[in-house]
C-alpha cells in the first residue's frame, strides 16, 4: 500500500509539472516572438553523450573512460553498473538481474568516490560493504562517472582496480529552470509481474548581488519498486557409486549426486533515493556547496528449497552406458532410503544510506584553496526466518536422470512418494536470526594548489585528509535448530503448510523436472506471523543477547597527505602535459571480537573470551601520467602508480556467518593484509570526429598479498563446517590489452545519417597461486579472460535506440567454482512526442542468459543452473 501510493503522489506531482513547463515553454515562445533573430540550440541525447564522454576522455590527465547523462535525468541506463560494463576492462557482477558490483581489469577492489570523495553502502551477509552497490545508486540522479584506470596523488587512494567517480549534477551548470521527470513500469517474464519505477529532478539557478554571484538548487528523487524470481537446482556435492548391479558393474570413478538443492527465489526490492545540491557562488573567483543524498532500501527474498541426500551406498541401479573419460555421472541413477526436506525461508532486508559534504573553493591571484568536511553513514537490519519439514517415510525411492548432463540439470522422479500430502512431513526446524549491520565515515580534507606563469611546471597540488571510520556487527540467534530426529509433528494447526504454485519451475531447461505441486510452509508466514508461530511452539521471549561467535567492531583511522606536480611542455614539435606526485597513507585499526577458546562450559555451550587486536600500516604511493599530443586528433598516454587496497569489512571480521541447513558458512580473517599493486599504462588514442574514436591500450599489474577465498573443514560447537574465508596469496601479475571504436555515420545520406556503433575487446590475463591443489596456477576470481561489447545506435529528431550484445567467456566464483561465459543483449528505444515529451522501452537480457556453474577445473563436473527473467520496461520522461 505504501508503495502505490508514493507511486500516486510522483504521478501526480509529475502532472503538475508537466501543466506548468507547457505554461512556461508558451510563455517562451511568445518572448521567441519578440527576438526572433535569436536562437538557441540544445544538443542532448545519446550523440551528445557520447560526444561529451569522448571530449572529456581527450582532455583528462589520466588513463580514463567517461559516461555522460543525455539530459537532467537521462542517464544511458537504467543502472549505473549497466553503463559501465560497456566500457573496455570492466566487468560486473549481478543480484537476481539487476547489476550490482563492478570490477576494473579483474579486480573488484575498486574505489567508488561520489563527487571525488568517499562513498559506500549496502550490505553483504557478512558487513557493510566497503564499497558502493551500484544497485543503490539510482542512474536517473547521476549526472556522469568518470572511470580512473590510472590515477595520480591527488585522488582518493583505496583501489587497485580502478576509481569509480560518480558525479551529481552541479546546480550552477543549470541554465534557469529544470524540471526532469520519467515514469515506467517494470515487467519480469518469471515474475510475471508489473512494477513501478520513476524519478523527478528539478532545479534552478538565481543571480544575486552585484559581482556576478549566483545561488543554485537541485533536488532528485527516484523511486523503484521491483519483482523478481529466479530459479536455481545445485548440485552440492558427489558421492561414489560402486560394485554389482542389475544393469552391470560401476566403471571406476562413477558417482551421483550427494545432495541436490533445488528453489524458485522470488521476493520484491523497495528503493526511494533523495539527493540535494545547493551551489553558492560569491563571485568568479569563490563558490561554496552543500551535497547530500538519502537512501531507503528494502528487499525480501523468499525461497522454497528442495534439499534431498543421497548415498552412492544405497544405490539400486544405475545406467552407465553414457560415462566415458569426461563425465562420471550415470545417465540415471535409482536410489533407496534418501532424505527429502523442503525448506521455507524469508530473507528481510532493510538499509539506509545517507551522506553529507560542506565545502569551498576559492582562488587568490596564484592560489587556489579547497576545504571539504564529509560524512557518510549506512545501516542494514537484517531478519531471516526459515523452517524445514521432512519426509516420514524410512525407505524413500527415488530415481535421477542425468540424460542432459551438463548443459541440463537433473530429473527426478518418486515413485510412489506424493509430495503433496501434508502427512508424508514432519516439521523439524524452525529458526530466526536477526542482524544489524552498521558503517560510518567523518572526513575532512583541505587542498591547496599554487599555478606558475611560466616555466614547465604549471602548478603544484599538495593537501591533507583525516578520516575515521567504524563498522559493526551484531547477531541474536532466536532459534530452535533440531533437525536430526525430534519433531514438531505432523500435524499443521496454524495452517501454514500449503501447496506450491511452481507450477513452471525450470520450464526454460528441458531437464530439471521436479514436482511442481509439493506442499511447504509458506515463507511470508515465517515473518507476517512469526508472534504467532513463537507463542504455540513456546518459542517465547525475544533474544536480545549478542551471540559473539557472530560480533565485532571494528575501527579505522586514516591520515593521507601528497605533493603533485603538473607540468606542460614541448619535446621535438610535441606537446607534452602530465603529472608526477606521491601520496603517502598512515592507517591505524582496532578490532574486538570473540574469540572461540575451542573450551566448553558446563552446559556443553562453546566459551568465548573478548579479544582486541590492533593494526598500523602506511604506504607511500607514487604516480606519474603522461600525455603526449602527436596530432591535433591523435595522442599517446604512458602512466605509472602504485596503489593499494584495504581488505573488506567483511573479509577482516573474525565473526562467523554459518548456514546450519547445508554445514557451510564463511569467516572473516582479522590478520588479513593490505594489498598492493604496481600499475603500468599505455595507449594510443585517435579522435577522428565528435563522438568518434579508436583507441587501444595495454596494462601491466603486480599484486602483493591479494586475497582468495579457500574452504577448509572447521568443528564450531561441535559440529563440522565447511568454511570459506580469505587469506592474502602472495604475488601474481595482471596483464591484459584494450581496443575500442565508435563512430555516427553522419557522412551516410538521410536517414542513414542517425546510425552509430560502439565496439570494445578486452583481453585479460593474470597468474595467481592458488589454496586448490588442483588448480596450481588459477586466474583472479571474477575475471573473464576475455570480453567484448557490440552496440549499433539510431538517432534522429523523432527516435533513438540501442541495441548493446555484452559478452565475457567463463570465470572463477570462487577457486572451487566456476561459471561458463555468457552473452546478454539488451534494446533501449525511444520516441520523441514533442522536445518535452518522450516514450521509452527497455529491454534487458532478450537472449535470457540462463547460468551454468562448475566445479573449478572440471566442467563435467556441474554445480550450478540458474535460469534468470527477461525483463521489459515501458514508459514515458519529460523535460524542460
Amino acid at each position: 500500500m505504501r508503495a502505490k501510493t508514493k507511486y500516486t503522489l510522483l504521478a501526480s506531482s509529475i502532472a503538475m509539472i508537466i501543466s506548468t513547463g507547457q505554461l512556461r515553454a508558451q510563455e517562451s515562445a511568445i518572448d521567441a516572438g519578440a527576438n526572433e533573430d535569436i536562437e538557441q540550440i540544445s544538443v542532448v541525447g545519446i550523440r551528445s553523450s557520447i560526444a561529451s564522454s569522448v571530449a572529456r576522455k581527450q582532455e583528462s590527465g589520466q588513463v580514463a573512460d567517461v559516461i555522460s547523462a543525455e539530459d537532467i535525468g537521462k542517464f544511458p541506463d537504467l543502472n549505473v553498473a549497466e553503463s559501465l560494463q560497456r566500457i573496455p576492462g570492466i566487468q560486473i557482477s549481478r543480484s537476481r538481474g539487476e547489476a550490482s558490483g563492478v570490477s576494473i581489469r579483474g579486480l573488484d577492489e575498486v574505489a567508488t568516490l561520489l563527487n571525488g570523495r568517499n562513498y559506500f553502502g549496502g550490505a553483504s551477509g557478512v558487513s557493510i560493504n566497503r564499497f558502493a552497490s551500484f544497485e543503490d545508486i539510482p542512474a536517473e540522479l547521476v549526472g556522469s562517472v568518470v572511470v580512473y584506470k590510472s590515477v595520480s596523488a591527488d585522488i582518493l587512494e583505496g583501489g587497485i582496480g580502478g576509481v569509480v567517480d560518480i558525479e551529481r549534477t552541479d546546480a550552477l551548470t543549470l541554465s534557469g529552470p529544470t524540471i526532469a521527470g520519467s515514469l515506467k513500469e517494470h515487467y519480469g517474464d518469471l515474475s510475471k509481474e508489473w512494477s513501478p519505477r520513476g524519478s523527478l529532478v528539478v532545479g534552478n539557478v538565481w543571480d544575486y548581488g552585484n559581482s556576478g554571484g549566483e545561488i543554485g538548487v537541485i533536488f532528485g528523487v527516484s523511486y523503484l519498486e521491483r519483482e523478481y524470481r529466479e530459479d536455481l537446482v545445485r548440485n552440492s556435492s558427489a558421492t561414489p557409486i560402486e560394485g554389482d548391479f542389475p544393469s552391470g558393474t560401476a566403471p571406476s570413478g562413477a558417482k551421483t549426486s550427494a545432495s541436490l538443492n533445488s528453489s524458485p527465489a522470488w521476493g520484491d526490492r523497495e528503493r526511494t533515493v533523495y539527493s540535494l545540491g545547493i551551489d553558492l557562488s560569491l563571485n568568479s573567483d569563490t563558490k561554496f556547496y552543500f551535497d547530500s543524498g538519502y537512501t531507503d532500501y528494502s528487499t525480501a527474498q523468499l525461497r522454497e528449497e528442495f534439499v534431498w541426500s543421497f548415498n552412492g551406498a544405497n544405490t539400486v541401479d544405475a545406467d552407465f552406458s553414457n560415462i566415458d573419460e569426461n563425465n562420471f555421472y550415470p545417465a540415471s541413477v535409482t536410489l533407496s532410503d534418501m532424505n527429502f526436506d523442503v525448506l521455507s525461508m524469508i530473507d528481510d532486508r532493510h538499509t539506509t544510506t545517507y551522506d553529507l559534504a560542506l565545502g569551498f573553493e576559492t582562488v587568490a591571484g596564484q592560489w587556489s584553496i579547497e576545504g571539504e568536511v564529509s560524512y557518510v553513514n549506512t545501516e542494514n537490519e537484517t531478519n531471516f526466518h526459515n523452517t524445514r519439514i521432512r519426509d516420514t517415510w524410512t525407505a524413500l525411492p527415488v530415481t535421477i536422470s542425468n540424460s542432459g548432463f551438463v548443459s541440463q540439470p537433473p530429473s527426478v522422479d518418486f515413485g510412489d512418494f506424493d509430495v503433496t500430502d501434508e502427512g508424508n512431513f514432519d516439521i523439524v526446524q524452525w529458526r530466526h536470526e536477526s542482524r544489524q549491520l552498521k558503517a560510518d565515515e567523518s572526513a575532512a580534507k583541505l587542498d591547496i594548489d599554487y599555478m606558475f606563469d611560466e616555466g614547465v611546471v604549471r602548478s603544484i597540488e599538495a593537501g591533507v585528509r583525516f578520516a575515521s571510520l567504524g563498522t559493526s556487527k551484531n547477531i541474536q540467534n532466536n532459534h530452535i535448530f533440531d533437525a536430526s530426529g525430534a519433531t514438531y509433528g505432523s500435524d499443521d494447526p496454524l495452517n501454514l503448510v500449503e501447496a506450491s504454485t511452481w507450477n513452471d519451475f525450470m520450464d526454460e531447461y528441458d531437464g530439471g523436472n521436479f514436482p511442481n505441486d509439493y506442499v511447504a510452509v509458506n515463507p511470508a508466514y515465517l515473518l507476517s506471523r512469526n508472534d504467532e508461530i513463537r507463542e504455540y511452539y513456546g518459542f517465547t521471549g525475544q533474544s536480545e543477547t549478542e551471540n559473539p561467535r557472530d560480533s565485532f567492531d571494528y575501527e579505522e583511522e586514516v591520515t593521507a597527505v601528497y605533493l603533485k606536480a603538473n607540468f606542460e611542455t614541448e619535446v621535438g614539435g610535441y606537446f607534452v602535459s602530465g603529472d608526477l606526485g606521491g601520496r603517502y597513507v598512515q592507517t591505524d585499526t582496532t578490532a574486538d571480537y570473540f574469540f572461540d577458546t575451542g573450551n566448553i562450559d558446563q552446559n556443553g555451550a562453546p566459551i568465548y573470551e573478548g579479544t582486541k587486536s590492533d593494526k598500523d600500516y602506511s604506504e607511500f604511493l607514487p604516480s606519474f601520467n603522461l600525455k603526449v599530443e602527436l596530432t591535433d586528433e591523435m595522442l599517446v598516454r604512458l602512466a605509472g602508480s602504485k596503489t593499494f587496497s584495504r581488505p573488506h569489512f567483511g573479509d577482516l571480521a573474525p565473526s562467523l556467518n554459518l548456514n546450519f541447513e547445508q554445514g557451510r558458512g564463511t569467516g572473516g580473517n582479522p590478520d588479513l593484509d593490505p594489498f598492493t599493486a604496481t600499475n603500468l599504462d599505455l595507449s594510443l588514442e585517435y579522435y577522428f570526429a565528435s563522438g568518434g574514436m579508436a583507441s587501444s591500450a595495454i596494462f601491466y599489474k603486480d599484486i602483493d598479498g591479494f586475497l582468495q577465498t579457500s574452504e577448509n573443514q572447521e568443528t564450531i560447537g561441535g559440529n563440522d563446517f565447511i568454511i570459506l574465508r580469505k587469506s592474502n596469496g602472495g604475488s601474481g601479475t595482471v596483464r591484459g590489452l584494450e581496443l575500442a571504436y565508435q563512430q555516427f555515420f553522419d557522412f551516410l545520406p538521410v536517414p542513414f545519417d542517425g546510425l552509430g556503433i560502439q565496439a570494445n575487446y578486452t583481453y585479460v590475463d593474470s597468474d595467481v597461486p592458488s589454496p586448490n591443489p588442483l588448480l596450481p596456477n588459477i586466474s583472479l576470481e571474477g575475471l573473464s579472460d576475455n570480453s567484448y561489447n557490440l552496440v549499433a545506435i539510431y538517432e534522429d529528431d523523432l527516435v533513438s535506440g540501442r541495441l548493446s550484445y555484452n559478452y565475457r567467456s567463463d570465470f572463477l566464483v570462487t577457486t572451487e567454482v566456476a561459471q561458463e561465459g555468457f552473452g546478454q543483449l539488451d534494446l533501449s528505444l525511444a520516441y520523441n512526442v514533442s522536445e518535452s515529451f518522450r516514450l521509452t522501452l527497455d529491454a534487458l537480457n532478450l537472449l535470457r542468459r540462463d547460468h551454468f556453474e562448475y566445479r573449478a577445473g572440471d566442467k563435467y563436473d556441474p554445480y550450478h543452473w540458474i535460469a534468470t527473467e527477461r525483463q521489459v520496461l515501458v514508459g514515458v520522461s519529460y523535460t524542460f
